[in-house]
């Protein structure tokens, strides 16, 4: 009980305990005369205490629970602060120079060049002289956020992650083209690495709005099987907890039957964390579900070709996606183009991104929940 209680308690109980003290005493002195009155103020006194008791023990036990509600209130208020400080932390960090990033960008300055020319020479028949590479400080890494449809209603569930080089002319070498050239550089795990910090702040505030939502982050084999970054992307896990498992790791199937040692290692370190993987360019030949879910696999993400080549989803795919949705593996259609290709994909899979639906957006440094108009999908 509250302290200042204990007055009010006080001046309610000492009146029935006055009146038994005068019951008693007309007992005493004043004779058989007055038993029948003493008696009934010592009936109302008793009665009068025991409502102040009951009265007393309901209002304690009040206190306690508010008490438990105010103490779970607090730690809330706490976390919630903790949040917001961590939050405030990331943004300040991703506004700050990251000299592994320059060097990065650096090496990346001519690559723009590189894939400018090829499309270049593709479409004429003499080769344009080189051009001067433009200084590294121009080229910049831009997050892009691709919407992933819920095909039956039409809404944006999750995203994919991608991103781009672009410089201060609005030129730019998208994702695909630029993981291929840094693959072939040797610099596609570094890319994956500064993609997954990247992406990490605007998960945070999206799950704010939306706690189920994911973000699919591509992740090349040489990432997993590199040590030094694979090591930054699962410290970076086990440090924002908060939205790792919001991120799914996504995967080729080619690259997952190709990993070297180091890879499957840092694979099952992944698992072991219990993260999320999901298979893109899958075809159905070879696709063990119950091992692919042991290992953590959630989503399939197929080409638009391989769901349905025009004729409907044949009857070897009506029993594969039944037996997907047991597993509780979901079915992803990606590059969907056409109104045709988002039809075929709605009749076996749950969700479908491509430029049907919308393309990737820039995401800002800066961007908030708000930040982040997305057309949704046309009726099929």
């Amino acid at each position: 009980m509250s302290r200042h209680m204990i007055p009010v308690m006080l001046g309610i109980t000492i009146f029935p305990i006055a009146a038994i003290v005068i019951a008693g005493y007309m007992l005493m002195f004043a004779g058989s005369s007055m038993a029948v009155v003493a008696g009934a103020i010592l009936l109302l006194a008793f009665c009068v205490l025991a409502t102040a008791i009951i009265i007393m023990s309901k209002l304690s036990r009040m206190e306690d629970w508010l008490f438990s509600h105010e103490e779970t209130l607090r730690d809330l208020l706490g976390r919630s602060e903790r949040a917001a400080t961590r939050l405030s932390e990331v943004e300040r960090e991703m506004s700050q120079p990251n000299p592994g990033v320059d060097r990065l960008i650096s090496d990346l300055g001519a690559l723009r060049e590189e894939v400018k020319e090829a499309m270049t020479r593709k479409s004429e028949a003499a080769p344009p002289p080189r051009t001067e590479a433009p200084r590294p400080e121009s080229e910049h890494i831009e997050l892009m956020l691709e919407p992933v449809i819920e095909l039956s209603s039409g809404s944006t569930s999750h995203y994919r992650a991608l991103i781009n080089l672009a410089n201060s002319r609005g030129d730019a070498v998208p994702h695909d083209d630029l993981m291929a050239k840094a693959e072939a550089g040797g610099m596609r795990p570094a890319l994956d690495a500064h993609m997954v910090r990247l992406v990490t702040p605007v998960l945070r505030r999206l799950r704010l709005k939306n706690p189920g939502l994911r973000v699919f982050v591509p992740l090349g084999r040489s990432t997993l099987g590199s040590r030094g970054e694979a090591d930054s992307i699962i410290s970076l896990l086990l440090k924002d907890s908060d939205v790792a498992n919001g991120m799914v790791f996504e995967l080729g199937q080619e690259d997952l039957g190709q990993l070297d040692t180091s890879g499957i290692d840092n694979l099952a370190r992944l698992g072991r964390l219990g993260a999320t993987l999901a298979l893109r360019d899958v075809y159905l030949g070879g696709l063990d579900l119950s091992a692919l879910r042991q290992l953590g696999v959630r989503f399939l993400n197929f080409p638009p070709h391989a769901v349905d080549s025009g004729n409907g989803p044949s009857e070897v795919w009506r029993e594969f996606v039944q037996y997907a949705r047991a597993m509780q593996i979901q079915i992803i259609v990606g590059g969907i183009d056409t109104p045709q290709q988002a039809s075929a994909a709605s009749k076996c899979a749950r969700f479908g991104h491509g430029t049907f639906f919308a393309p990737p957006r820039k995401v800002r440094r800066d961007a908030g929940l708000a930040a982040m108009p997305v057309r949704g999908a046309s009726a099929a």
